[in-house]
């Protein structure tokens, strides 16, 4: 599994760190790290959470992304 940069882009760009993220839509830490590197898939509730909370489709945030970006 590739790591999802969409997702890792968006919460860089609101100069967040993965705890700030999890605890504002009421992940642990963990759990938000897993989503991101593409270790965890998250629930349809959860994706509809990231999905408002970046303003971001979650099909376009959570797709997985195997080539690191510069």
């Amino acid at each position: 599994m590739g790591c999802r940069h969409n997702l890792i882009k968006a919460r860089k760009r609101k100069s967040l760190r993965q705890v700030d993220v999890a605890r504002l839509i009421g992940l642990a830490k963990s759990t938000y790290c897993e989503i991101e590197h593409g270790h965890h898939n998250p629930s349809w509730e959860v994706a509809q959470r990231l999905e408002r909370f970046f303003g971001i489709p979650a099909g376009e945030l959570l797709a997985e992304n195997d080539t690191e970006e510069n």
